[in-house]
């Protein structure tokens, strides 16, 4: 599985903005393949700020999704709209067995 967090900052003004084109994002992302949750959430104490935590079924869709039209999208139509680069991070991870 593959997890992904990624954390941004909108300019002044562009938060409205963003937050409409990656609702139509976020619902292309659920809909690949592999793509078990993709959640955006506001920041509560800081207005512009936003988090997202995704999870991949495997590292291939996950690569997929990288080379997908929506991520250019992404680059295309969200990267103008923050006040610095995102902190993106994403792990090769398991679930721990229980018991």
């Amino acid at each position: 599985m593959i997890i992904a967090y990624v954390s941004v900052n909108t300019k002044e003004n562009a938060e409205s903005e963003f937050e409409r084109i990656i609702r139509e994002i976020q619902a292309d992302v659920l809909t690949m393949p592999g793509c078990v949750k993709n959640e955006w959430f506001r920041h509560p104490d800081t207005p512009g700020k936003f988090v997202m935590y995704g999870e991949f079924d495997t590292h291939d869709n996950f690569e997929a999704y990288q080379q997908s039209d929506t991520v250019n999208r992404i680059r295309a139509e969200l990267m103008p709209l923050l006040a610095a680069p995102p902190v993106f991070k994403h792990y090769h991870a398991t679930i721990l067995d229980e018991g």
